[in-house]
């Protein structure tokens, strides 16, 4: 019987991009738009939320196609949730593996986001560091705005299936318990938090530069409602009124 080799990491090529390090196991030019593209969002992930910038390596794995990447995901992260793409971070290292496919720019621009933002907020709660990712992940021109957990929020509310609870989010620490939902939200009140306010973003800097300092701040909910008791009603409100404005 013919032993089939395991999967091995990507090592055909290796382009140095500031803090990225990626491995591809095809050929890959150094200067593809997707590359100069990830470079530049960590300057745009440091700007928006008043985080330094960091020296430390951000490891991306590229896989020719999704079948060598579910394979090595099986062997090596067998207790992971499938998911397209995916980031780790350990003791030693922030690494992103991810097959090279149609929607290859938006998930890059997700796991490259948790890279950057680990590298600096290792503590961060996991509802918002999906939330930010989920804003980041959208191309620049957007500002953030993700249409597509935009209507399906809205078109819940309207449905009267869903209803904002930020405590909840927080309460959610197991990545696989994570739904559509789930990522929907965290968007939005990140969304809320970057794009409304001087307060609210003052709130999540504030929040994130805590953490920083000490892992067991209080949570973002507190400072929020703090800002508003009725922050989930203002949320709704927020998501309705961008709703409208994009169906014009």
């Amino acid at each position: 019987m013919m032993l089939t080799q395991p999967i091995g990491l990507p090592d055909a090529s290796e382009i140095h991009a500031e803090q990225l390090v990626i491995h591809a196991d095809f050929p890959l030019a150094s200067h593809h738009r997707l590359v100069r593209e990830l470079e530049s969002l960590r300057i745009t992930v440091s700007q928006e939320l008043d985080l330094p910038v960091s020296d430390e390596i951000v490891h991306l794995y590229l896989f020719h196609d999704t079948k060598s990447y579910s394979e090595y995901a099986a062997v090596h992260f067998p207790q992971f949730p499938t998911r397209r793409a995916f980031f780790v971070e350990t003791d030693t290292s922030l690494a992103v593996f991810a097959p090279w496919q149609d929607r290859i720019a938006e998930d890059l621009r997700h796991e490259t986001t948790h890279g950057y933002v680990h590298a600096v907020v290792p503590n961060i709660p996991l509802w918002l560091d999906e939330g930010l990712a989920e804003f980041f992940e959208v191309p620049r021109v957007t500002g953030g705005l993700h249409a597509e957990h935009l209507a399906n929020l809205t078109g819940r509310l309207l449905e009267g299936t869903w209803q904002p609870d930020l405590e909840r989010l927080e309460r959610t620490k197991n990545a696989g318990d994570l739904t559509q939902d789930h990522y929907a939200e965290a968007w939005a009140w990140s969304y809320l938090m970057l794009r409304t306010t001087p307060e609210r973003r003052t709130a999540l800097e504030d929040f994130l530069r805590d953490l920083r300092k000490d892992a067991h701040t209080p949570p973002l909910s507190l400072r929020l409602s703090r800002i508003n008791p009725s922050s989930h009603k203002d949320l709704v409100e927020h998501l309705q009124n961008l709703n409208i404005h994009s169906e014009k």
